[in-house]
């Protein structure tokens, strides 16, 4: 496994010489696919000339805010696929950077809680990228990180696997418990939002944990 803490300061898309954004030339940086006009509150695509979708507008989800700094579509599916299922760590402070810069007027947060993953996933995998994202946030904006939310056991089906949205939120309406009490605006932080299932979920149980806002800062969300 590669160290996130690596001196290459070369760009992850086209070779040359890193920019602002660590591990990315400044060019490569400003040509990665954006959302246009997304919810404000799930950051899929809202009602034209609105800042909410038809669903938020109608379900009111647990989330209060969702940033997602980019698309899910390439070369953003390639440089989160490089780090998921290559452990490139070296894509983190990429990754952290251009989510940073895409919540630099959000309200300042209390707590950064990352998408727990299973214990399954992280055998396999060896390491959480949510957390990975989230410490390098952290780091960077001194926000804590809150250790206080977990998988339960037996919620081990992955997501991706799942044919649609009701079949995702069923497989994680209670994969998530809360072991201490938490307060005041708790910010999740996830590599990508599909449905927004998983995040709302998550959100429901540091609610009940005693949070007062939650929203989620995302690297992705599939258009």
């Amino acid at each position: 496994m590669q160290s996130m803490h690596s001196d290459i300061r070369i760009c992850l898309l086209c070779d040359e010489p890193g920019g602002t954004i660590a591990n990315l030339c400044d060019a490569c940086a400003c040509e990665l696919p954006t959302l246009p006009e997304p919810c404000v509150t799930c950051g899929a695509s809202a009602i034209p000339h609105t800042q909410t979708c038809r669903a938020c507008t109608t379900r009111h989800p647990p989330v209060d805010r969702t940033v997602c700094a980019l698309a899910y579509a390439p070369p953003v599916d390639y440089l989160i696929g490089r780090l998921k299922f290559r452990r490139d760590l070296r894509v983190v402070p990429a990754l952290a950077g251009l989510l940073l810069r895409a919540v630099a007027d959000e309200a300042a947060a209390d707590w950064l809680a990352p998408v727990p993953i299973t214990a399954a996933r992280l055998r396999k995998r060896g390491f959480n990228q949510a957390l990975e994202i989230a410490r390098a946030l952290g780091k960077s904006n001194g926000v804590r990180l809150t250790k206080a939310v977990h998988r339960r056991r037996g919620a081990e089906t992955p997501q991706s696997s799942l044919p649609d949205t009701a079949a995702r939120r069923a497989n994680v309406a209670d994969a998530f418990e809360t072991r201490a009490a938490i307060g005041g605006h708790v910010v999740i932080v996830d590599d990508v939002v599909t449905t927004g299932s998983t995040v709302n979920a998550l959100a429901r149980c540091l609610k009940r944990a005693g949070a007062c806002r939650v929203d989620v800062w995302a690297i992705a969300r599939t258009p």
